[in-house]
């Protein structure tokens, strides 16, 4: 072996190495470039990996770096220089300018005429593929396309390597945070178990200890508070056992035809009869066809959703209840003028054991009430959203199609 060529094995060795110097993409990548630039000169560089049907862009440098595929953008593979690049193939691209793939726009764009594309070899199965482009037309020798095509048998490990701390990273990231919501559930729960269980207990002693004492208007004031308190507990229970089946699979859904008018006019008649300090009104329904659904499923998130909005509505304020056609899609939503949900917490309320700190004074609930909601509407095919106004007030839409 000549002294140049075991001289650009050794300068190869030396790129795949700086790559697997880091678990951190971000140093790694750079320590990558600085001996990538001293071993082949580029004016853009890429190294992008296949995920299933999708090219997922995971370090570039040069031109454009920032603003074209930028680290962690997804693109399409299909029609894509990387299919080739997946068959094992070396690709000289001798001028972009003929536009042979959609992307070559975008790279001409940058001043880029040339490129060099390398399969990542891990074994002998293709996982992405090492981009070089320059400003000049057929702009790489034979030199440079046999090193770089070493290149992408040397990276690959690394880059594998890499991919998969950052996976485990982020799936321990999100057990920490999961386990984190559990133990903030837990105690919620026992907070949430402990004040109806006081009460109840505390008037059922009361009535035993005291029962001769007490006038016929206290009993019954005990009576409804203890009966109050037992739904509360139910309403809680029913919650957690939901969860759970949820999770396993085992939640049962009948499904049929559902009147959406009836439906929501129930719900708000049920509404207006558990309390009287909020208005809960409907609009006149316009004429809806029938949706394929589970009616008491269906009656569980309409419920969920009034009792909330009701709950951070103040006496004498009005919920509004509506059901409209949207395209292929009957939406029904709900609407309140309570202190809503800021932005950065919409996605939370709808995660298992995710609440909203939408105030200081907490309102009593389990929690899970919206992440019920959510997973019978996604059982229907459909989907539940939430809008709120900066000024105070949410909307929850559920939308079902047709």
């Amino acid at each position: 072996m000549t002294g140049p060529r075991v001289d650009a094995l050794e300068a190869a060795n030396r790129c795949a190495r700086a790559l697997g110097s880091s678990l951190e993409l971000e140093s790694a990548f750079g320590a990558f470039i600085d001996e990538l630039s001293g071993l082949v000169p580029f004016d853009r560089t890429a190294i992008v990996l296949v995920d299933e049907d999708s090219a997922t862009t995971i370090a570039t440098a040069g031109r454009g770096a920032n603003e074209v595929f930028p680290p962690r953008s997804i693109g399409p593979l299909h029609g894509s220089v990387l299919e080739r690049a997946l068959e094992g193939q070396i690709v000289v691209r001798r001028e972009l300018a003929e536009s042979e793939y959609p992307e070559d726009e975008l790279l001409v764009g940058l001043g880029l005429h040339s490129e060099l594309v390398a399969p990542l070899l891990l074994g002998a199965e293709p996982i992405g593929m090492i981009s070089l482009s320059r400003e000049g037309a057929d702009a790489f020798s034979a030199d440079e396309v046999e090193l770089v095509a070493l290149l992408g048998r040397l990276v690959a490990t690394a880059v594998q390597n890499i991919r998969a701390y950052e996976a485990e990273r982020a799936t321990v990231e999100e057990l920490r945070r999961l386990s984190a919501l559990r133990a903030d559930f837990v105690s919620l729960v026992s907070h949430e178990l402990r004040s109806p269980l006081a009460a109840v207990i505390g008037a059922a002693r009361t009535l035993q200890e005291r029962r001769d004492e007490l006038t016929e208007e206290q009993r019954e004031q005990l009576l409804e508070l203890i009966a109050g308190e037992g739904s509360r507990l139910t309403m809680l229970v029913g919650d957690v056992l939901d969860t759970s089946r949820i999770e396993a699979g085992t939640f049962s859904y009948r499904f049929d035809e559902v009147d959406v008018a009836s439906l929501v006019e129930d719900a708000v008649a049920a509404a207006t009869v558990r309390q009287a300090a909020v208005r809960v009104r409907s609009e006149p329904a316009e004429p809806l066809s029938p949706v394929r659904g589970d009616k008491e499923r269906l009656r569980q998130v309409l419920t969920n959703l009034i009792d909330n909005a009701v709950k951070y509505s103040a006496a004498g304020d009005v919920v509004e209840v509506s059901a409209r056609r949207e395209g292929a899609c009957v939406c029904i939503s709900v609407s309140d003028d309570g202190p809503g949900i800021p932005e950065d917490q919409q996605r939370l309320i709808f995660e298992k054991f995710g609440r909203a700190d939408v105030e200081s004074d907490a309102k009593p609930g389990s929690g899970l009430g919206l992440f019920i909601a959510r997973s019978i509407a996604e059982a229907h095919g459909g989907t539940l959203e939430v809008q709120s106004r900066r000024e105070g007030g949410a909307t929850f839409t559920l939308s079902l199609p047709l």
